[in-house]
C-alpha cells in the first residue's frame, strides 16, 4: 500500500499561541497601502481645495476689563444683586455681551440692517420704524459672528467679530464694546437715579417718623410733669430733670436735709424748735424743686408746639404717612420706652440721611467698572481659512483615518488574501502562491501551450516560471525505492472562478516535464473546461462520463475472458445486481459461480485435485469418517443434491462444522478464478436457491477477498474503456481524460462503483493523477463522493474571493471525509512581485 501524504495543517494549539506583533500591523498598513494613499490623498485633497476656494473671513478683537463694583446702593436698589467677586456676576456680563437686545443696538446704530437687506433682495433704503422691525435672522446671524471670549484668570474679556471685510469687523467689534460699556453706565445711572429716589422718600418718611416719636417723648415729659411730685423718684430720670444742676443741688440738700429730720426725730418731738426750722427748710427746698421743674415743663411745651406744627404742615401737604405708622400715645408706656424708639428713628435717619448724600455725590460722576483696554484695529490676515494649517491637519488627519480604516477594512475582511491568512486563519500548509497579472486577464488565447511563454515581467534569469508549485508538491509525495507509486490528487475549492483549473494545467505539464507519467481528469461535470486549456473540441470531446455508460450499457451474456476479465465480470454483476450462475471454462476446466442480487453465493467445481475438495477437508479435519463420506458421495451421484446438504442431513456433522471449510474451500475457488487469464465465460441469468431452511447457506461476504484479487489480477474491460478516452496532450508523459458528453452522476452509487474502478487502473497506469473537481460548496453532492477516491486535497484559494468561513467550512467536509488536505495554493496574489521570486526560489 502507498505511503500516507504527509499534510501541512496546523495545530490549533499552534494557531491560538501566536502572539500579535507590530509587525502585524505594518504588514497591514503595507497590504492595504492603496487604501491608506486614497484615504490621505482625497482628504489633503478636499481640504485644501477647499482652503483657497473658501472667502476668507476676519476677525477683530476690542479687549474690556469688568471690574468688580460693591456699594450700597446696589444692594437696596436691586433685589437679585450679585456679588460682583461671585463668577456667577462674570457669567452675567458675558451674557449680557451677547444679548440680543444689544445687537439690536449695534445694528441699528451701524446701519447693518440695510446690507442684511440688500443680501436678501430688499430694498435697503427704506427707513425702520422701530427696533422691532429688525429682522429677527439678523440678528441671529450678528451674534453667530460674534464671539465673547474670558481671559483666564483675568478680569479681561474679548470681543471678537467675524467678517469678510476687515474693515467692517473693526469697526462693529468696537462698536459693540463701547455699546456694552454705554449701556452698562445707563443703567448704573438709573439705578442710581432709582435708588436716590427710594431714599428721599424713605428719610422723609423716617423724618416724620422720627417727629411722631419726638413728639410722643416730650408729651410723655409734659405729662407726667404736670403731676410732679418731690417724692416721685421716676421724675429724676427725664434727661432735663437729671441735668439740670439747680433741681440736682435742690434735690441733693433735700436729701440731706430729710436724712437730719430723720435723726433729730428720735431725740425731739414733732413741735419741738428745732423740727419746726428743718420742716421750713425741707419745705422751702420742695417748693425750689418744684419751680425748676415748671420751668422746665414749659420749655418742654415749647418743644412740643413746635413739633405739632411741622406735623401739621407736612399733613396739610397730603404727604402724612399712614396712620398706622405712627404709634399713638399710650399712658401705660415708661420713659425707656418711648426713649428707645426715638433713638431708633433718629439711628435710621441719620443712616438714610449719609447715604443720601453719597448716592447723590456719585450719582453724577461719570464713573462706570468696564473699560476699553484695547481697541480692535483693522486686521492682516484672514482668520479662516488658515491654509497652512488646514494642510497641516488634513496631512495627519488623512494618515490617521486612512490607517484607521485600513484597519478596519482589514478587520472586516473575512477574504484570504496573504500566505499568513492561509497559515493562520486555515490552518493550512502554503504550496505556493501566484501571481496576479493583468495580462493574463485579457489574454484570449484559451490553450495552454507545451512550451507557453510567460508575461515579459514574470521573467527572471535562471528562473522562468515562477508560478511553478511543483517543487513543494513532489516533497510531498512519499517515494518508494523504485520510484514513486500512483496517487490520486484532487485539486479543489471552496467556490468557482479561484482558478483551480488552471492551476491543475499548469501543475501537470510541470510534473509531465519532470519526467512523471500525468493524467489529469476532469471531473467537474457541471462545467467542463479542461479541454478547454488544452484546445481540444468545445463541448464535443467524448470522456469520462461516455466511460461510465459504457461500462453500465454493458451486456453480460457470453464471450471471451481476453476481453472481459473475471474482474470486470464480477464487478458488472455486482453493479447491476444481477442473479444467475456465471460459467467460467479454461481449457478442460469449469467452475460455476452463483450470484444472488449482484452477492457472490457460491462457487461450485468439478475439476478441483480430491485434496481440495470440501469431502476430503473435512476427512482431514477429523470432522467425517471414510465411511461417511463414501456414504455422501454416493447420495450427491443419486440425487445431485449438495455435499453440504447431504452430510448435514445426514447428521454427520453440524451446521458450524461445515462453515469453516466451506469458507476455505471458496476462497481457493476465488484464488483459481481471478487466475484465469484465457477462457470462455456464460451467464445465466435466473433465480437462486439458497436452501436457507436447511441451513447450508452462511451468508459470507466475499468482496474484500473479490477487490483484492481484481486489483491483481487487472480489469481489461474497464481499463479498456477508460483509456479508451484518454488524450494524450503535448508528450506521452501528458494525458486528459475530459469529462464527456454524457450526463451520470458521482452521488449514484452505481456511477461512484465504476469511478472508483477508474481511479484505480489510472493509478495504477500513472505516477500522478490529477482530479479536477467541483467546487465544493457549490455542488457539495457531486464532490463529496470524490473525496473518498483520492489519497490527497490540493486546495485552491483565490486571493481575496472566499470568505474565512467559507472555506473553513469546505475544509471541515473534507476533514470529516477523512481525505487528506496536502496544503493550499493562494492564487491572484496582489504583492510586491519581488516577493514572489525570493517566496518561489
Amino acid at each position: 500500500m502507498n505511503q500516507p501524504i504527509r499534510t501541512g495543517l496546523a495545530s490549533e494549539q499552534t494557531l491560538s499561541s501566536e502572539e500579535v506583533h507590530l509587525t502585524d500591523y505594518l504588514n497591514i498598513i503595507k497590504k492595504r497601502k492603496w487604501t491608506v494613499v486614497a484615504f490621505f490623498l482625497a482628504i489633503v485633497s478636499i481640504v485644501t481645495i477647499w482652503s483657497f476656494l473658501t472667502t476668507p473671513v476676519y476677525k477683530a478683537t476690542t479687549q474690556i476689563m469688568i471690574e468688580s463694583q460693591s456699594s450700597f446702593i446696589n444692594k437696596i436698589a436691586d433685589a437679585t444683586y450679585v456679588d460682583p467677586k461671585d463668577d456667577a456676576y462674570y457669567q452675567t456680563q458675558y451674557r449680557l455681551l451677547k444679548s440680543r437686545s444689544l445687537a439690536k443696538k449695534v445694528i441699528e446704530d451701524l446701519g447693518l440692517w440695510k446690507d442684511f437687506r440688500k443680501d436678501n433682495g430688499e430694498n435697503p433704503q427704506t427707513p425702520l420704524s422701530s427696533e422691532v422691525t429688525i429682522d429677527p435672522r439678523m440678528v441671529d446671524s450678528y451674534l453667530s459672528r460674534l464671539q465673547i471670549a474670558p481671559i483666564r484668570a483675568t478680569k479681561l474679556v474679548d470681543v471678537s467679530f467675524l467678517s469678510k471685510s476687515p474693515e467692517i469687523s473693526a469697526r462693529i467689534a468696537n462698536a459693540h464694546a463701547r455699546a456694552f460699556i454705554a449701556r452698562s453706565t445707563q443703567l448704573q445711572h438709573l439705578v442710581s437715579e432709582q435708588a436716590l429716589d427710594w431714599l428721599k422718600t424713605q428719610i422723609r418718611d423716617q423724618k416724620i417718623r422720627m417727629g411722631t416719636s419726638q413728639r410722643t417723648m416730650y408729651e410723655y415729659k409734659y405729662e407726667q410733669l404736670g403731676s410732679f411730685s418731690v417724692d416721685d423718684e421716676s421724675i429724676f430720670s427725664i434727661p432735663e430733670i437729671k441735668e439740670s444742676p439747680v433741681i440736682n443741688d435742690l434735690h441733693t440738700k433735700l436729701a440731706e436735709l430729710k436724712a437730719r429730720r430723720s435723726e433729730m426725730a428720735t431725740k425731739y418731738g414733732p413741735r419741738h424748735p428745732k423740727m419746726i426750722e428743718i420742716n421750713s427748710s425741707i419745705q422751702k427746698l420742695e417748693q425750689g424743686i418744684t419751680d425748676e421743674v415748671q420751668t422746665i415743663r414749659k420749655a418742654i411745651k415749647t418743644e412740643l408746639d413746635k413739633i405739632i406744627a411741622i406735623e401739621d404742615a407736612v399733613q396739610q401737604s397730603g404727604k402724612a404717612p399712614p396712620a398706622e405708622d405712627i404709634p399713638p400715645a399710650q399712658t401705660t408706656i415708661t420713659y425707656d420706652m418711648v426713649r428707645l424708639e426715638e433713638e431708633s428713628d433718629q439711628g435710621i435717619y441719620d443712616v438714610l440721611l449719609r447715604h443720601a448724600k453719597e448716592i447723590g455725590l456719585t450719582g453724577n460722576m461719570e464713573k462706570n467698572n468696564i473699560r476699553i483696554v484695547d481697541e480692535a484695529e483693522v486686521p492682516r490676515n484672514p482668520a479662516k481659512p488658515r491654509i497652512f494649517l488646514n494642510v497641516l491637519l488634513s496631512v495627519v488627519l488623512g494618515f490617521v483615518f486612512g490607517t484607521g480604516f485600513a484597519f478596519f477594512q482589514d478587520y472586516m475582511d473575512r477574504t484570504v488574501r496573504t500566505p499568513e491568512d492561509v497559515t493562520h486563519r486555515l490552518g493550512l500548509s502554503l504550496l505556493g502562491m501566484l501571481p496576479y497579472y493583468k495580462s493574463w486577464k485579457n489574454n484570449e488565447q484559451l490553450a495552454l501551450s507545451w512550451g507557453e511563454s510567460l508575461p515579459a515581467q514574470d521573467k527572471r534569469a535562471g528562473y522562468p516560471a515562477r508560478y511553478d508549485i511543483t517543487g513543494s508538491l513532489i516533497t510531498r509525495l512519499p517515494m518508494t525505492q523504485s520510484g514513486m507509486s500512483g496517487h490520486i490528487l484532487m485539486v479543489e475549492s471552496a467556490t468557482a472562478g479561484e482558478g483551480k483549473t488552471t492551476i491543475l494545467a499548469r501543475s501537470a505539464i510541470r510534473l509531465a516535464k519532470g519526467g512523471l507519467r500525468v493524467v489529469m481528469v476532469d471531473a467537474d461535470l457541471q462545467q467542463p473546461s479542461l479541454h478547454h486549456l488544452f484546445g481540444l473540441q468545445n463541448g464535443k470531446e467524448r470522456g469520462l462520463t461516455n466511460a461510465l455508460d459504457g461500462v453500465l450499457s454493458h451486456e453480460i451474456g457470453e464471450g471471451s475472458l481476453s476481453s472481459c476479465s473475471i474482474s470486470d465480470l464480477f464487478s458488472l454483476i455486482s453493479l447491476k445486481k444481477q442473479s444467475g450462475q456465471l460459467v467460467i471454462t479454461n481449457d478442460v476446466k469449469s467452475m460455476t459461480a452463483v450470484f444472488d442480487n449482484g452477492r457472490l453465493f457460491h462457487i461450485q467445481s468439478k475439476d478441483f485435485p480430491i485434496e481440495n475438495r470440501l469431502g476430503t477437508m473435512l476427512l482431514r479435519g477429523g470432522f467425517i469418517t471414510e465411511d461417511q463420506l463414501k456414504d455422501a458421495l454416493e447420495r450427491n451421484q443419486r440425487t445431485g443434491q449438495p455435499l453440504g446438504y447431504i452430510l448435514i442431513n445426514a447428521g454427520y456433522i453440524n451446521h458450524a462444522q461445515l462453515q469453516g471449510p466451506l469458507k476455505l474451500q471458496m476462497e481457493e475457488h476465488l484464488q483459481k478464478l481471478f487466475s484465469w487469464k484465457y477462457g470462455t465465460f456464460t451467464f445465466e441469468p435466473g433465480r437462486v436457491e439458497t436452501y436457507e431452511d436447511k441451513r447450508i447457506y452462511f451468508g459470507e461476504d466475499y468482496t474484500a477477498i473479490i477487490n483484492r484479487l481484481s486489483r491483481m489480477a487487472g480489469s481489461k474491460l474497464l481499463e479498456k474503456e477508460v483509456l479508451s478516452y484518454v488524450r494524450s496532450v503535448h508528450d506521452q508523459n501528458l494525458s486528459l481524460l475530459p469529462a464527456g458528453t454524457g450526463h451520470p452522476r458521482f452521488d449514484s452509487l452505481v456511477y461512484f462503483k465504476i469511478l472508483a474502478k477508474f481511479f484505480e487502473i489510472l493509478k495504477q497506469r500513472y505516477d500522478v493523477v490529477l482530479v479536477d473537481a467541483p467546487p465544493l460548496l457549490d455542488t457539495m453532492s457531486a464532490a463529496m463522493p470524490l473525496l473518498s477516491l483520492v489519497d490527497g486535497v490540493i486546495f485552491v484559494v483565490k486571493s481575496g474571493q472566499a470568505s474565512v468561513d467559507a472555506i473553513n467550512r469546505a475544509i471541515d467536509s473534507i476533514k470529516e471525509s477523512k481525505a487528506n488536505i496536502i496544503g493550499a495554493i493562494l492564487n491572484q496574489v496582489k504583492q510586491n512581485t519581488e516577493t514572489y521570486y525570493y517566496h518561489y526560489r
